[in-house]
């Protein structure tokens, strides 16, 4: 079966090392996964996704592959001792408002130095504008809620261009009851 491109182009903008310890929320069928896990060796790659029915999926299709599924959402995720290189997600909608419960997890389970990666590929358009008003808004979000973003990048891709945002936590924020 041909891969749709866009995944192709997503996990080469992770740059899979044999050791990444990877998060995916919103695994949906499996796909992703299944281009990433056989490039781990000491790595792994954990998924997440609300639906029962994607989850079943994309176990089915890695099977025998180094990943683990989780049905649920990253905020009810059994990962809270876990840490990861790469976090990553693509045309994940909780990211594109009031993102903050999310990004302060996300930030929890960033190893030193990792990097969250959000990916999107609005419907079928070839308005390269409408990818960039949707990097726009999440990097609002993303700085919004703490995080510094490294790198914008674009890709024409059929149906649409895809784009990926790529961020890390800035330096720690203060708690609300710290006097400066």
């Amino acid at each position: 079966m041909k891969v749709n491109e866009r995944f192709n182009w997503a996990v080469e903008m992770l740059h899979v090392d044999p050791d990444d310890r990877i998060l995916e929320i919103g695994c949906g069928h499996g796909i992703a996964v299944s281009l990433i896990a056989p490039r781990l060796t000491k790595g792994f790659i954990t998924a997440i996704d609300i639906s029962p029915a994607m989850i079943d999926k994309a176990i089915k299709k890695n099977e025998g592959l180094k990943a683990s599924f989780i049905n649920g959402s990253l905020t009810d995720a059994p990962i809270k001792d876990r840490q990861f290189d790469k976090i990553f997600a693509f045309n994940v909608n909780v990211f594109h408002k009031d993102a903050e419960k999310e990004l302060d997890l996300i930030r929890e389970y960033l190893a030193p130095l990792g990097a969250l990666y959000i990916f999107h590929q609005p419907p079928p358009t070839d308005d390269i504008e409408v990818a960039r008003s949707f990097a726009d808004r999440i990097s609002g979000e993303l700085k919004k809620g703490g995080y510094l973003v490294r790198d914008v990048l674009y890709k024409r891709i059929s149906p649409s261009p895809c784009v990926c945002i790529i961020s890390q936590p800035a330096a720690l924020r203060k708690p609300a009851s710290a006097v400066a």
